[in-house]
Parts: structure tokens; sequence; C-alpha cells
């Protein structure tokens, strides 16, 4: 499979991984919408369906047998409990069965991200933004469910947690469109805490992407650098070896093959310090 096209494929686990473990949390602990509920089975569903198509590629790839012992969250991470239990079987929303299965998914799916979605994490990792991505989700979830407990009851804007959820985003993304907006006192700290907390997720993600280019940059020309030396060292064996022949005045035609080939490797070598240059 090309590259590239696998990257964008774990990207795509990853998101879907990401809402769905999310979404399945808020449903389990917060109260929200009947239709957003039913939006998440079914979001959920076809999360699960992803999964497994994901698992069924990796397994291709792998000895069958060890790969699903190694990786036995797969089993329960393409399991769609709330399509199953609610929609199959009529069981209601607010079964704890219901509830507990969906935390051991939630669990589940955060070990299928490094799972599915390998390189991309490697990527994470390396480059730091996990920092900065770990320190957005913190602070969206920590100010939705504050901004929700202190409000709902008071403000007659929140009434579920999507409503909290909502001003918790616009303030995040600096757009404010003000149709939420906080009635007290410690609704409007919540509202401080996360415009700030905005100013340093910002810098945490400019700041990691830099390092990382920065790094793809250094390596780029340490790998040019090497390939640099190696070109010279066998310039010089070669140079060596012309003038142990020039003394022997012997195997002139092999010389003048010898040369242009030298030659070639020359305007390699130009090609390569151009590249670095321009870099």
């Amino acid at each position: 499979m090309n590259r590239r096209l696998e990257l964008l494929l774990e990207i795509i686990f990853i998101i879907f991984i990401f809402l769905d473990g999310f979404l399945l949390l808020i449903s389990i602990f917060l109260p929200i919408k009947p239709t957003l509920f039913t939006n998440i089975i079914f979001f959920d569903l076809i999360t699960s369906i992803l999964l497994f198509l994901g698992y069924l590629i990796k397994i291709q790839w792998h000895e069958k047998n060890s790969y699903l012992k190694k990786n036995w969250n797969g089993f329960i991470s393409i399991a769609p409990f709330y399509f199953v239990g609610i929609v199959l079987l009529g069981m209601n929303e607010t079964s704890i069965i219901l509830k507990i299965l969906c935390l051991i998914k939630i669990f589940a799916l955060t070990l299928s991200t490094r799972q599915i979605g390998g390189s991309v994490d490697d990527f994470v990792e390396k480059s730091r933004l996990i920092y900065g991505f770990a320190f957005f989700v913190v602070v969206l979830l920590f100010c939705s469910v504050a901004f929700f407990i202190l409000e709902k009851g008071i403000n007659p804007g929140v009434n579920t947690f999507e409503d909290s959820f909502w001003y918790i985003i616009q303030t995040i993304t600096t757009v404010g469109y003000g149709d939420v907006v906080p009635d007290t006192q410690w609704g409007r700290l919540i509202g401080i805490i996360t415009m700030i907390s905005a100013i340093g997720i910002t810098s945490l993600l400019t700041a990691a992407t830099t390092s990382s280019l920065m790094d793809k940059l250094r390596e780029d020309r340490e790998k040019m650098a090497k390939s640099s030396i190696s070109y010279f060292k066998e310039l010089e064996d070669k140079i060596d070896d012309l003038e142990s022949k020039i003394i022997k005045k012997e195997n002139i035609d092999e010389l003048k093959t010898d040369l242009k080939d030298m030659k070639t490797e020359m305007n390699e070598i130009k090609g390569i310090l151009t590249k670095i240059n321009k870099k």
C-alpha cells in the first residue's frame, strides 16, 4: 500500500476513534438530548465497522493467531454495544450494563489508536504534539463539564451538556457567537480559564509543529551530508587507483571510462550540495 495513502487512512481511523470515545464518555456521565444520543449510537456503529475493516487489513500483514492474541482489545473496540443493546435488544439507554460495557470499550479504543494508527502515533509522540493535544482535551472536558454544573438551572441558555460544550468550543476557538454566555461569577471564571488556556494550546501546538519541521530539516541535511562524504570517499579511492595506473602507464581505455564516471559523480555531488544550500 502507498505510504501516503496508509498514513491518510490511519489519520481517519484515529479521528473516528477519538470522537467515538469522547461521545461515548459524555453519553455515560452527562445528560444529552435524545437526538444527540441517537446520533451517538449510529456514529459508534460506523466507527465499529471502520475498526473492523482496519483490523482486518492489519491481520493480513501479520501472523493471524499471534496478532489476535496481542491485540485482544480489538474484539471489544469493534463491538457496537449501544446499537446491539438499544436498537436490537431493546434495552433502556440508562442501563448500567450498557454504561459499563461502553466504559470498557473506551479503554479498548485508547489501545486501538496505537494498533490501527501506529505511524501517526509515532509521529505525534516524536513531534511532541501529544502534549498540546492532551492539554486541549483536558481543557475541553474540564471546562465544559464545570460550566455545565455551574450554569445549569441558573442560565436559561444552558439546559444540556451540549449547550455548555458549544460555549467552550466557541471560546477556545475565539469565535464567540454570543448565543451562550455565562450568567454566574463562577461561569465567567471558567470562561477566563478557557480563554487563557486557548493561548497556551495554540503556543504548544505551534512550538511542537515548528520543532517537528526543524527535526525533519536536520535529518535531511544529515542524510545529504553522509551521502556527500561517501561520494568523496569513493572518489578518493578512484583517484588513488588512477594515479597507480598512470604511473604504470597501462589500461588507458579504462582510465578514460573512470574519468567519465568521476565527472558524472561530481555532477551528482554538485546537485546534492545545491539542495543543501537551498535549504
